[in-house]
């Protein structure tokens, strides 16, 4: 009973706020978005969806081995939720991409040669914001029209991750 006094007068006060992102103003939207942390993840009815999606690009999107000595790939994460997504690294490393040859050898490493901040960093991606990271990945070992696998993720996050294939001309 006691619960009830008090979560009343806190929906009822939660519903005076007047909405942010121009979705209709109703107050079991404002009750909602006032329980909502409240109420654990574990909770959620139905197919839970990731809180963070990654995807890929590559720039150039067509790779011509002639043309190039290298080709630049964006990884994006995207924060799904209505929560804010705290990301904690051991080190300034935020991102691993690793190229496989069509024989399942890894002939690409990106962060083989590279120093890192041995400091942990926290990153924080707030509800429908994105961030994205570039990497170079060189072309040297490649053959024209083979297919390669390139595998990209968080450090520390193996559901973070993603990979696509490359096919140079």
């Amino acid at each position: 009973m006691f619960r009830w006094i008090v979560l009343l007068p806190a929906v009822f006060l939660a519903s005076c706020a007047a909405p942010r992102d121009g979705t209709e103003d109703t107050w079991a939207r404002r009750a909602g978005e006032f329980l909502d942390p409240l109420v654990p993840d574990s909770v959620t009815l139905g197919p839970k969806q990731p809180a963070l999606l990654a995807s890929v690009r590559l720039d150039p999107a067509e790779v011509v081995l002639a043309d190039r000595r290298d080709v630049r790939v964006i990884f994006t994460v995207q924060n799904t939720s209505p929560r804010s997504q705290r990301l904690d690294f051991p080190t300034a490393q935020r991102i691993e991409l690793a190229m496989i040859a069509p024989d399942g050898r890894r002939i690409f490493l990106w962060s083989e040669d590279r120093l890192f901040d041995p400091k942990p960093g926290t990153v924080v991606i707030n509800p429908r914001e994105r961030i994205e990271y570039e990497a170079t990945v060189p072309t040297r070992d490649m053959t024209a029209g083979s297919t390669y696998s390139v595998e990209t993720g968080l450090v520390g996050y193996p559901e973070v991750a993603t990979s696509f294939n490359i096919t140079p001309q």
